[in-house]
C-alpha cells in the first residue's frame, strides 16, 4: 500500500510538471502574438580619440574599446526579425575626457590612465535598415556621435553601410557630422 501512495503521489508530481512547462508555450491567438525577434550580438568599433571604458545597449553589455579598436562579439540583445522605421536602441557609453589636449586634470603620462576624467554619456540612436538580424555593431564617432549597424561582417567588408572601413581615430575631413 505504501508504494501504491508512492507510485501516485510520483505520478501527480510528474503531471503536475507536465502542466506547468506546457503553460510556458504561446498560447495566444494572432492578435496576441508579438512581432517574431531574434538575439543578436553586440559589437563596438571606436573612431574617436578617446577610449570607450565601457558601452551598452539596452542594458545589454557591450564590452570596452580602445582608442582605434573594435570587433569581437559579446551576447546579446534583442532585434525584430523586420527593420521597420524608427527603429532605435538606447545606447550608454563611459569614456575618457581628455580627448588628446592638455586638459586641467588629465595626466601627462599613458600610465596615469586611471586617473583621466571620464564622461558617461546615453542617447537613443536610430537603427540603420537591414535585411535580417545579425551582429548589432556600434560605431563611436568623434563629437560623441553613434551610429547602429546591423551585418554580418565588420566595417573593412567592401559592402558594409557605414564605408568607414578600419577603425581609427577620426578626423574632420573624414568625418562629417550628422546635420
Amino acid at each position: 500500500m505504501t508504494s501504491t501512495l508512492l507510485n501516485i503521489r510520483r505520478a501527480l508530481f510528474f503531471a503536475m510538471c507536465a502542466m506547468t512547462l506546457a503553460s510556458c508555450g504561446n498560447k495566444g491567438t494572432d492578435n496576441d502574438a508579438k512581432p517574431e525577434g531574434s538575439v543578436s550580438s553586440i559589437s563596438g568599433y571606436n573612431y574617436t580619440i578617446e577610449g570607450i571604458q565601457e558601452f551598452s545597449v539596452n542594458g545589454a553589455w557591450g564590452g570596452g574599446i580602445s582608442i582605434g579598436g573594435g570587433g569581437g562579439n559579446v551576447c546579446c540583445v534583442e532585434l525584430p526579425e523586420k527593420w521597420t522605421p524608427g527603429l532605435s536602441a538606447k545606447v550608454s557609453w563611459r569614456r575618457t575626457d581628455c580627448r588628446g589636449d592638455k586638459k586641467i586634470g588629465c595626466p601627462e603620462r599613458i600610465e596615469d590612465l586611471e586617473k583621466w576624467p571620464e564622461v558617461t554619456t546615453t542617447k537613443v540612436i536610430a537603427i540603420e535598415p537591414y535585411d535580417r538580424p545579425n551582429t548589432v555593431q556600434v560605431m563611436f564617432l568623434p563629437n560623441d556621435e553613434v551610429k547602429i549597424y546591423v551585418f554580418d561582417a565588420g566595417p573593412i567588408h567592401p559592402e558594409h553601410q557605414s564605408k568607414l572601413g578600419q577603425p581609427r581615430p577620426l578626423d574632420h575631413p573624414e568625418w562629417k557630422p550628422a546635420q
